[in-house]
């Protein structure tokens, strides 16, 4: 083999380039072929175990030139570490094999998310920009959301720990209620907690109120369709909460926003509102790309805008908690003054 090609490259300043270019592909196509092993069903397909190629066949092809290209597909899989293929067909392995696991479903949902949602945001923003264009809700997939926010799921029942009592009669309002998960968790540490989910994307409710129906809460906690910002204020709860979901809204809305939502609160009660603001890491910086190229959004808050917001809204006692050590995901906790 000759080096001069090699010595070419080198001598015109390109090597290294190629060499530091071609080590981000590795981390692309394993993302990548992640997000379409679980879109395409093949998790569903070999989280039982072994499949064999025939099998697979049958499920995705309709020609032999499709066999050729499934085989090929497959093949990658084996080549990036994620299939192996054994006597007895093919199976997940390594880390597919623990995404697969229920228990990291939330993980799964966020490779989803970045491989899909986060990719479209980076590649395709400037391009809608110039158009005089914004993304929407539309653009994203509301269950996938609901799936991947409960990363943050350990740290966000913390803030529901130090916050919520665990006896007595409480009423809850959850805002952008999403799959229902906390609402679920509130209530099982509470025997005497009610709910009510209020929830803008109506497929996203439909999987909250399926959820509700499987953990036997129906008589604890209903789900409803709707915008908080043109609900009429009339039954009162003990708890309000904002999760993640405070960039939905415009920053100029934002105080308007939470005189709304104070609203709802009873006296002596309290919002408690969770979110990522400016300054995190990447995945945050993502998020606030989210917020402010959303057409009906807006960037992350900084922590002391957040607070100003709050007590120009008519908040008092506004307590703050960075929930995750060394980054930006904080909890708010505040009574609305017309209530304290």
């Amino acid at each position: 083999m000759s080096i001069k090609p090699f010595l070419k490259l080198f001598k015109n300043d390109q090597l290294s380039t190629l060499t530091c270019t071609s080590a981000l592909f590795k981390n692309f196509y394993k993302l990548s072929y992640l997000a379409a092993a679980k879109n395409s069903g093949l998790f569903d397909l070999l989280s039982h175990g072994p499949v064999s190629g025939q099998e697979l066949a049958g499920t995705y092809c309709r020609d032999p030139k499709g066999r050729e290209a499934l085989e090929a597909w497959l093949q990658l899989g084996v080549r990036l570490g994620f299939l192996e293929l054994s006597q007895r067909g093919y199976n997940l392995r390594g880390l597919a094999k623990k995404l697969a696991l229920p228990q990291n479903d939330a993980a799964l949902a966020l490779v989803q998310e970045v491989a899909d949602l986060h990719y479209k945001l980076i590649s395709r923003t400037p391009e809608k920009l110039r158009n005089g264009e914004f993304w929407g809700l539309k653009d994203q997939d509301g269950e996938v959301i609901a799936r991947s926010s409960r990363v943050l799921e350990a740290f966000q029942t913390g803030a529901i720990d130090r916050t919520f009592p665990v006896s007595g009669r409480v009423s809850l309002l959850e805002i952008g209620c999403g799959s229902g998960f906390y609402i679920k968790y509130a209530a099982s540490r509470n025997p005497l907690l009610s709910a009510l989910g209020l929830e803008l994307q109506p497929h996203v409710a439909e999987v909250a109120r399926r959820n509700i129906r499987e953990w036997a809460l129906q008589d604890r906690a209903r789900i409803e369709i709707g915008d908080i910002r043109g609900k009429t204020a009339g039954e009162l709860f003990d708890i309000v909460t904002l999760y993640n979901n405070i960039y939905y809204f415009p920053v100029e809305d934002r105080v308007t926003l939470l005189r709304q939502v104070g609203k709802f609160i009873k006296t002596g009660g309290f919002l408690l509102m969770t979110t990522c603001c400016q300054g995190g890491n990447l995945g945050i910086e993502v998020l606030n790309l989210w917020g402010a190229a959303t057409a009906t959004g807006g960037r992350l808050p900084a922590v002391d805008e957040l607070v100003h917001q709050l007590q120009d809204a008519g908040y008092r006692n506004v307590q703050t908690t960075r929930l995750i050590p060394g980054d930006t995901f904080y909890a708010f906790k505040a009574y609305f003054a017309a209530a304290t």
